[in-house]
């Protein structure tokens, strides 16, 4: 099975999405101008929403799978990561009078692990743009490298081969903040059914490399795997990227 955060968006998420594209269709299924344009501003909320879910939980799902296995060392994650928890922990515990009590004190053993969890559970609290990329405030390449330790953008983009995709989906994330605040979106970008089922395969598809990335990075770090690469993660790739998995 994937992970359960795909399973969601890819099945009942998605499909809620499409219906309201289908039935804007079928409103509008007869001569004149298309009406009840809040259908696909509404879908493009819920687009973006499960978008959000998604990325929240697949990052809780890697961490528990790391918080419940054995075994794993604090030097099999990468130094980035670990740098980050050490900084996070000193800030966190910083004025403690008895250091013995410190998560710091426990990192080379398994309390680097519930820290990891701890740190992932605080940034989630008030993560509420799912973009990559923000000139403030938190964003999913900081949430990412929580689990990680690396950019994910730059490492779906390589397995995708698609330069560019993440600063294009979140032009999406920018519209939904649009309809999200005013109701509706600007003459210029009015959406269609065709465009939202186009906006998303691209979430999907998306979701389905992270998917595949920390797959891969949890098989050569640990030696295992948090999940498996189904055919609902393999449909969810176009074919030239499909057929190297």
């Amino acid at each position: 099975m994937p992970s359960s955060a795909f399973a969601l968006f890819n099945g009942r998420r998605k499909r809620e999405v499409l219906e309201l594209a289908d039935v804007f269709d079928a409103v509008n299924d007869r001569p004149g101008p298309n009406t009840k344009h809040a259908l696909l501003n509404g879908a493009l909320v819920l687009l973006v929403s499960s978008w959000e879910i998604y990325c929240e939980e697949v990052c809780r799902q890697a961490a528990r799978k790391v918080l419940e296995r054995d075994h794993l060392r604090f030097d099999q994650i990468t130094d980035q990561l670990r740098r980050d928890l050490l900084n996070y922990a000193g800030s966190e515990f910083r004025g403690n009078q008895d250091p013995l009590n410190e998560k710091v004190a426990l990192l080379p053993d398994e309390g680097w692990k519930q820290l990891l969890c701890d740190r992932l559970d605080e940034y989630i609290r008030d993560f509420n743009t799912p973009k990559f990329s923000r000139q403030r405030g938190k964003d999913l390449d900081g949430l990412f490298r929580l689990v990680l330790g690396a950019r994910v953008s730059a490492a779906i983009e390589d397995f995708l081969e698609e330069p560019g995709l993440c600063n294009r989906l979140d032009a999406i994330v920018t519209l939904r903040g649009e309809i999200a605040h005013t109701g509706e979106a600007a003459p210029e970008d009015r959406l269609t059914a065709d465009i939202i089922r186009q906006h998303t395969t691209s979430f999907v598809e998306a979701a389905a490399a992270i998917d595949v990335v920390i797959h891969r990075d949890f098989r050569q770090r640990f030696g295992f795997a948090p999940w498996r690469i189904t055919n609902q993660v393999r449909e969810a790739i176009r074919e030239p990227v499909r057929d190297g998995l």
